[in-house]
């Protein structure tokens, strides 16, 4: 209780307005569920609620990656099966949870760069998008892509504009989604403002937020989820987003962020973003 506490402390101290709680993956969640297994002996989100309300944050909850994950393990997903549970555990969410002052919305996890790659995405994004605001009128609804730059697809990488041209064609057939949280750590460090440049007008067109999901780890020259960034790129890779987006997110904090991390470089980390915060407010 004082460690989860304690990361609550320092999100407040370093402007955390938001927290997602992952949902689960497989048959496994972590909410007292009667659908799929608990992983917890005890309501873990009625706990982040609480916390979260008591340190004036929102929460957005999330679907599950039922069969999502399969893929990544050399097997098939199914999309229909993906949806139909996905819709279980949203009306299940939204029993337990859907009356807190504090919910902000909900979150598609199935992340993909466009209609292509990662299977089937379009039939989820066509459905559970309206579905969820038909069950919660008035409650946003997320999704985050990734960019298909070269970093993500290699030889079968995308221009930013051609990313942009399909993202175009995908929220023509999409209702109901609000945000697409772009993770900036997708495009190579010195092509991040060409690819929300190339995005942000698609979305504004499609009256669609765009945010910036920063990722806190360096893929310089590839991802090392072992150690924080260093603070230099982060304002240079947010600079670049700025002029284009809403919203700022990351991925994420209590690892890459919080200053009672083990993990290399985030107590570093910690202290100068908290210096350049404190200059801003």
């Amino acid at each position: 209780d004082e460690k989860i506490e304690a990361l609550f402390k320092n999100m407040k101290k370093d402007g955390i307005n938001l927290i997602i709680l992952g949902g689960g993956l497989g048959d496994k969640v972590y909410f007292p569920s009667k659908i799929l297994k608990n992983q917890c002996d005890y309501d873990c989100y009625a706990r982040m609620f609480n916390l979260a309300e008591k340190y004036g944050m929102q929460v957005m909850l999330s679907g599950v990656q039922y069969t999502f994950y399969l893929q990544f393990e050399g097997k098939q997903w199914d999309p229909r099966a993906e949806v139909e549970m996905n819709k279980r555990i949203f009306i299940e969410l939204n029993k337990l949870y859907g009356k807190r002052p504090n919910l902000w919305g909900w979150y598609i996890p199935q992340e993909a760069g466009d209609r292509t790659h990662r299977g089937d995405i379009m039939t989820l994004l066509r459905e559970l998008p309206p579905f969820l605001k038909k069950l919660t009128p008035g409650k946003p609804v997320a999704f985050s892509p990734w960019f298909t730059s070269k970093l993500t697809l290699g030889k079968d990488a995308t221009t930013p504009a051609e990313f942009a041209d399909e993202w175009d064609g995908m929220l023509s057939e999409i209702k109901g989604l609000d945000v697409c949280a772009i993770q900036d750590g997708t495009a190579p460090y010195e092509e991040i403002g060409k690819w929300f440049a190339a995005a942000y007008p698609v979305f504004k067109k499609h009256g669609v937020a765009l945010w910036d999901v920063v990722e806190l780890f360096p893929r310089i020259p590839a991802a090392d989820m072992t150690r924080a960034l260093n603070f230099s790129y982060l304002i240079k890779k947010m600079a670049m987003a700025d002029p284009y987006v809403e919203g700022v997110a990351c991925w994420e904090y209590q690892n890459y962020l919080n200053p009672d991390s083990p993990v290399k470089g985030a107590k570093r980390l910690n202290r100068q973003y908290r210096q350049w915060l404190r200059l801003r407010l």
